[in-house]
């Protein structure tokens, strides 16, 4: 089927085909399971949009679009967990073709399918899936997609003993991951996190029983970490980003990472009781200075152990945990053009 836009400059085999896969239970599409179809009904062909919900659906349906329906354009309509499926599932596919110079990875189009959407939220995705796919359409249906508007995501690489690799983008050593639990139990998503950030804040979450019961969580098994280098005993919490954190949708700066940078992101709390690390929370998360945080703009490595969450994905600690730069990334669609 011809696009709708399609231009008889230049020929449909060299055009822009997108493709859309949709996590239907990230939190924007369970809430409205409409989008699915109205993002099909927008496509040349409705074969080019999948929907898939597990990890062993994800691997095929990226396997169907790109390799049997010729997708070179990707949109993942989900959050950040479904966006770190989808890149793993996609290096995993191609990364043998792609070294060796016989292919190269998809474009993608990060849609605001999730909870957080701290991705698609970076490279400046704001309106809804299918409004953004629409206007994508409306643009650059009809170009070549080296015409597209583009912004390069790197990618971490973590390493851990006997373990395959994994990519992602956002990583949340232990402490991390037990505060967004701490989120949840306040009210999930955005609610949680600004009732703590208001509670820390003001030093009236410290004086709960909530606070009381809960303070084991903000405390590592280990608190021993490797900064480019050099050793750190007393690290708490860990955070690293490929791509500019944006929270409280888009108010508060949790991570910046510089225009060109080589390597990635990294604020480090050090801290030495539960207290000391809830009052610090505001200025951890609107990337303020403060003593007992210690920030690395463009981080080569970083070693911890410990549970941790990448893309808010959670694992159990296995170990070593390595941090460093993949030489994989991906060029994403600019969502400020859409």
């Amino acid at each position: 089927m011809t696009p709708r836009n399609a231009s008889p400059q230049v020929p449909e085999a060299d055009r822009i085909r997108l493709g859309v896969l949709t996590n239907p239970t990230a939190q924007h599409n369970d809430r409205f399971p409409f989008t699915h179809h109205a993002l099909g009904a927008e496509l040349a062909s409705e074969l080019d949009a999948v929907r898939t919900a597990t990890k062993a659906e994800l691997d095929e349906a990226v396997r169907y679009l790109v390799v049997e329906r010729g997708v070179n354009v990707l949109a993942i309509n989900g959050g950040d967990g479904t966006i770190h499926g989808t890149i793993n599932a996609l290096v995993k596919l191609l990364g043998p073709d792609v070294d060796a110079g016989r292919a190269r990875l998809p474009r993608l189009a990060l849609l605001n399918g999730g909870t957080y959407n701290m991705a698609s939220r970076a490279m400046g995705t704001k309106a809804s899936p299918v409004t953004t796919v629409r206007r994508f359409l409306a643009r650059w249906s009809d170009a070549p997609p080296s015409a597209l508007s583009t912004r390069p995501m790197g990618l971490l690489q973590v390493d851990r003993p006997g373990r395959d690799p994994m990519l992602g983008m956002v990583f949340g050593s232990q402490v991390i991951m037990n505060v967004l639990g701490l989120c949840d139990d306040l009210g999930s998503g955005y609610l949680g996190l600004a009732s703590l950030l208001t509670r820390g804040a003001f030093g009236t979450l410290l004086r709960t029983r909530f606070f009381r019961d809960n303070r084991w969580r903000l405390r590592p098994d280990d608190g021993t970490a490797w900064l480019d280098g050099t050793r750190y005993e007393d690290v708490t919490a860990i955070a690293a980003s490929t791509v500019d954190l944006k929270l409280v949708r888009g108010v508060v700066w949790a991570l910046a990472v510089p225009a060109g940078s080589k390597g990635f992101a990294v604020r480090a709390l050090r801290t030495r009781t539960p207290g000391e690390m809830v009052r610090a929370l505001p200025q951890l998360l609107w990337d303020l200075p403060h003593p007992l945080i210690l920030s690395i703009p463009e981080a080569a490595e970083v070693v911890t152990s410990g549970d941790f969450t990448l893309d808010g994905e959670l694992y159990a600690s296995e170990g070593r945990i390595a941090l460093s730069m993949s030489r994989y990334a991906f060029d994403v669609v600019v969502g400020e053009d859409l």
